[in-house]
Formats: structure tokens, C-alpha cells, sequence
């Protein structure tokens, strides 16, 4: 069995840069500090956070008077933080800063007076966020067949926006019919998908091209590593979603010549390094068993 890493699965740097604050943080303070939903999505990474004191909890007012309060990575409804400033709270932002670009988008189309369309799951926490710095003006749009029942005709200009960890083709289908939707209408399109997100899905489709089986780690919270795994497998049919290394066990990869494995932008190494151990082991495992099949002498006939 061969097996392929993906060279750019695991950590993105904004979530890379949102781990080193927040330890940075711990490490400076004696105190319990909180994040305000997970720092990011994959639960192990939330779990070795508070093992070192940095506690969950899913708004300001359940944290001790006076302490320090983190922002996800993914970012938060801007009238929140603010509150919680007015509390008397001591916030660190750890927002990705890419994320902190679409903000800027969006208040600059909500100044223009353009229509804004938001491309992304409107149940995600950064969707939440960009709709907070659009005022609540924003439509939000999923699938194309969403569109349809836009009201495109109310303004004269657009503005466009995408969640940074968006499906890519997906998002390129939406924008298309919303220019042929609004072919009189001053259309002002930003592509704020991730760069790193872009060349993860650009890879994994590469990838599943050319191998038997895929294997995408990560959360399934992670809305990155979602798309990574519905990607490969319109490609690739057998391929699996798994969090840790213990969830394949399960899965028959016998037979499989050419494995892929990627990881999600949240995803740290060492759960990455768990699945290519097994892997390695099982592939050690297949060869040893086929030798030991090819060197059994046959009976001979009675």
C-alpha cells in the first residue's frame, strides 16, 4: 500500500496564530480565561485548552467578573465583543485576520448602500459574525437554488461576500447565477475564500484523481474539513471522514493499492501522525500476510 500525505493538510496559519495566543495568554495569567464558543473547531485541541485553563463557555456573562475573555478564530457578532468590553471584560481577539478582511467588505458594501449577499452556511459561527458587520441587512445564500427567491430588484448595486471555508465550485455555481439574475445590476463580487482553504480543495481533488481511497481527518464541526471530504468523495468512492485513527478500524481498505490522506485547516499533526501510523501498520501488516501467502507450498496432489 502507498500512501500519500497531502502537503498541505493540518493547521492553517490563522488557526496556527489563534493557538499561540491563547497560550500565550494562559501562560501570563494565573487566572481561568474563556473562550467564547471553540477557539477552533476540532475537539481535541478544545480539550488540551482546558486542560491548561482555558474554559468554553458560550457567552460573556458566565465568566468571573473582570477576567479575560478570548474571540474564536472564526469570529463573533462585533455587538457582542463589545458588550462584554463595556462589561469590564479584557478581551483578546483571535480572529483569523482573513476573516477580519470579509468584515471590512461587508461595512464597506453596507456604506455604498449595495444589496448584500453573504455565500455561506447561515448556522456557522463566522457566517454570524458577517452578518453582524452587514447590521442584519444581509441575505444569506447556500445553494443556488436559494436565489430564486431573493428579492435582486430592491437596489441597483451588489455586494458579495463568501465565508472563508466555503465549498468552491459550489460557490462559483452561486455567483454565476447571481449574475445572470442581476444582469442590470452593478454586481461587486470578493472571493474572501481562504487561500489555505483554496489550496486544500485544489490538492484533495488532485489527490483523489489518482489513489484508491481518501482519508480526511478532522472535526465534523469543521465546516473546512467537510468540504475536503464532500470533494473527494464525488471523486473518489471510497472515501472516509474520520477524527481519530480509532474510527478506521472499521473501515475495509483491503485491496486498496494508492491511499491519499489530508486534514482539515483545524486539524493538528498529531492526529494526523495517529492515522498514518495505522496506516503504515496496516500496510506492513498486508505485505507481511502476502509473502507469507506466496511462500506456503502447495499440497501435494494424493
Amino acid at each position: 500500500m502507498e500512501i500519500i500525505l497531502a502537503e498541505q493538510a493540518g493547521f492553517c496559519w490563522g488557526v496556527k496564530r489563534a493557538i499561540e495566543i491563547a497560550i500565550a495568554a494562559s501562560q501570563k495569567s494565573s487566572n481561568t480565561l474563556y473562550v467564547l464558543g471553540h477557539l477552533i473547531h476540532n475537539e481535541a485541541v478544545v480539550q488540551k485548552l482546558d486542560n491548561i485553563g482555558i474554559k468554553v463557555i458560550e457567552h460573556w456573562s458566565v465568566a468571573e467578573p473582570g477576567s479575560t475573555v478570548l474571540i474564536t478564530a472564526h469570529g463573533l457578532d462585533y455587538r457582542i465583543i463589545r458588550q462584554a468590553k463595556e462589561k469590564g471584560f479584557q478581551v483578546i481577539d483571535t480572529t483569523c485576520p482573513i476573516i477580519q478582511k470579509v468584515h471590512r467588505f461587508t461595512r464597506q458594501f453596507l456604506h455604498e448602500q449595495r444589496q448584500i449577499i453573504i455565500i455561506g452556511n447561515p448556522e456557522h459561527i463566522e457566517v454570524k459574525g458577517i452578518i453582524s458587520y452587514a447590521d442584519g441587512k444581509a441575505e444569506i445564500v447556500s445553494r443556488i437554488d436559494e436565489i430564486e427567491r431573493l428579492n435582486l430588484g430592491r437596489s441597483d448595486k451588489l455586494g458579495v461576500v463568501v465565508q472563508t471555508t466555503f465549498n468552491i465550485p459550489k460557490m462559483q455555481a452561486i455567483i454565476q447565477r447571481l449574475q445572470q439574475q442581476s444582469a442590470t445590476t452593478n454586481v461587486m463580487v470578493r472571493n474572501t475564500i481562504c487561500p489555505d482553504v483554496m489550496g486544500k480543495q485544489n490538492e484533495v481533488k488532485e489527490l483523489a484523481a489518482i489513489v484508491d481511497a481518501v482519508i480526511v481527518v478532522g472535526s465534523k464541526s469543521s465546516s473546512n474539513t467537510t468540504r475536503l471530504f464532500e470533494i473527494a468523495r464525488e471523486i473518489c468512492e471510497k472515501s472516509y471522514f474520520v477524527s481519530r485513527a480509532s474510527e478506521l478500524y472499521v473501515v475495509n481498505l483491503h485491496g486498496v493499492e494508492k491511499i491519499a490522506v489530508t486534514g482539515g485547516a483545524s486539524t493538528p499533526d498529531w492526529i494526523i501522525d495517529e492515522v498514518l501510523e495505522y496506516l503504515n501498520r496496516l500496510a506492513l501488516n498486508q505485505s507481511i500476510f502476502e509473502v507469507k501467502s506466496t511462500t506456503v507450498p502447495l499440497m501435494s496432489p494424493i
